[in-house]
């Protein structure tokens, strides 16, 4: 039996003596990771979703609060107008002096460099911030760390396996529901809403250039066996299950600021810390879209735990740093068919494949999009025939209609990927009736002789039925699993649009 805490799969609370996780029907094999009591504000209920997070923000004491000791108690300056804005919100009032409205700051308590600089917050006042790397492991009770993208990190658990530099998104993002809470909350409170992991356009991504490379994480632990343990401890895993897992996560980017448990690694065993993550964070996601790993740093993250009491940040604020605006991602449904990604250098929305590595090639979507996949160097081919009969393939990579091929991959045996897909779709306005999809096997490859796929068909973002013809002429619907060889290169499926115009 495990305790009450967060499943390790999915982040739903889990109750005394939970054995399966009620919201993603895993197995909990192993205690849950280290993390701050759970606040009062909301306890773990077996069997049912996660009630919504709210974590307060309050005014800064008058003195350094309460706690054990801490190092160079005068070098880091709370951002206090920023908390001032929030407590205006949640219905109390800014904090004045001789009525001029400047807010006011109290000393952090992290440990960090000694320099200084002056920046403008929110408020539009300005604020003495400390530059420098803030200690973790210092935070005070109630503290909780910003950390800034491209921030380094004291106590990581691996070198970086970013891909480039975090950039903030700077396109324009997808409405996304946040959704908000009714229950009444003390003063100086403000509610931090749960956004699902599954929603599309929650996360961003560069097409064809992945932020983080999985393999690159999984070799330093491998070499590593005390982080390798400590960072399987966070994660509810077995050491022997950190490849299979970490391959099992999908790189994305925050395009929200985001809470998070943070954990570092420090004399031999991993110590969890409240952050907020920046939007711009290059980030491992799972297939729940529950944020799993820091991927400039290699460290583990979990859903965030309740406070008992309201959090005071502490670290450097970015220029659209506001405490009423953080998310806490949630999961809800396992993600299928892959994450759809606003693309951070166009704004379009793009499908990145669950487990994708650097050299998965993203999928462009649209009205109607027929996607397949495969697992080995194969050239395995996709056509599709629209209801006006005119055919997509690699021959003929667009029609009158508007269907295009997206992505060809492993084109006569050269450049083969490690997860190849097809892609065809019609972005806009696909015309109604019946589809017929063909995959053919083109070639092995040295791949051996049987090839199984996978193929999907959206329309309007929603897989529908397809279904495969027999002997007498008949329909008969599939799931779209098959398998091409040398006897049977082709295989034949139909899907419907709308009804025939």
């Amino acid at each position: 039996m495990v305790q009450a805490g967060a499943c390790p799969h999915c982040g739903a609370p889990l109750g005394p003596d939970t054995v399966f996780c009620g919201s993603c029907g895993a197995l909990v094999a192993s205690p849950t990771p280290p993390t701050p009591p759970a606040g009062p504000e909301f306890a773990a209920t077996p069997n049912v979703p996660p009630p919504t997070m709210t974590t307060p923000v309050t005014a800064p004491p008058a003195g350094p609060p309460a706690g054990p000791p801490k190092k160079n108690p005068n070098t880091n300056i709370i951002i206090g107008a920023l908390v001032a804005v929030a407590v205006l919100i949640a219905g109390a009032v800014f904090l004045t002096k001789d009525d001029d409205k400047s807010a006011t700051s109290t000393t952090s308590t992290a440990g960090t460099a000694a320099a200084t600089t002056t920046v403008t917050s929110i408020a539009g006042t300005t604020t003495t911030l400390a530059e420098g790397v803030l200690d973790p492991t210092a935070l005070g009770e109630g503290e909780v760390l910003l950390e800034p993208v491209n921030s380094e990190t004291v106590t990581p658990f691996t070198p970086s396996a970013r891909r480039g530099s975090e950039r903030v998104p700077t396109v324009s993002l997808p409405q996304i529901p946040i959704p908000t809470t009714t229950a009444p909350l003390p003063e100086g409170q403000v509610p931090l809403p749960q956004v699902n992991g599954n929603v599309p356009g929650l996360y961003g991504g560069t097409r064809n250039a992945a932020e983080c490379d999985q393999q690159a994480m999984i070799e330093y632990l491998e070499q590593n066996p005390d982080k390798a343990a400590a960072w399987a401890g966070v994660q509810g895993i077995a050491v022997s299950e950190i490849r299979a897992y970490i391959e099992s996560l999908t790189p994305v980017v925050l395009t929200r600021d985001t809470r998070v448990t943070n954990h570092g690694f420090r004399n031999g065993q991993a110590f969890a810390h409240p952050s907020v993550l920046q939007a711009g964070h290059a980030v491992f996601v799972d297939r729940w879209g529950v944020p799993r790993a820091k991927c400039s740093c290699g460290n583990p993250l979990t859903p965030p735990i309740p406070l008992t009491r309201p959090p005071t940040y502490v670290g450097n604020p970015w220029p659209t740093w506001d405490p009423t605006i953080i998310i806490v991602i949630i999961a809800a449904d396992p993600i299928v068919d892959g994450i759809v990604l606003v693309d951070l250098d166009t704004g379009e929305l793009i499908i990145r494949t669950i487990g994708a590595t650097p050299d998965t090639p993203d999928l462009a979507t649209g009205d109607v999009r027929v996607t397949l996949r495969w697992s080995d160097v194969a050239d395995i081919d996709l056509s599709v025939t629209d209801p006006l009969g005119e055919t997509v393939s690699y021959g003929n990579s667009s029609v009158s209609s508007g269907g295009a091929l997206d992505v060809d991959a492993n084109s006569s045996c050269s450049e083969p990927t490690a997860s190849p897909a097809e892609n065809i779709i019609w972005s806009s306005d696909a015309p109604r009736g019946s589809y017929v999809v063909t995959v053919n096997l083109y070639s092995s490859c040295e791949a051996g002789d049987s090839h199984p796929f996978e193929l999907t068909a959206l329309v309007g973002g929603v897989p529908v039925q397809l279904y495969q013809g027999t002997p007498g002429g008949s329909l008969t619907p599939t799931g779209g699993s098959g398998v091409v060889s040398s006897g049977a290169p082709t295989v034949t499926f139909v899907f419907d649009v709308g009804g025939v115009s």
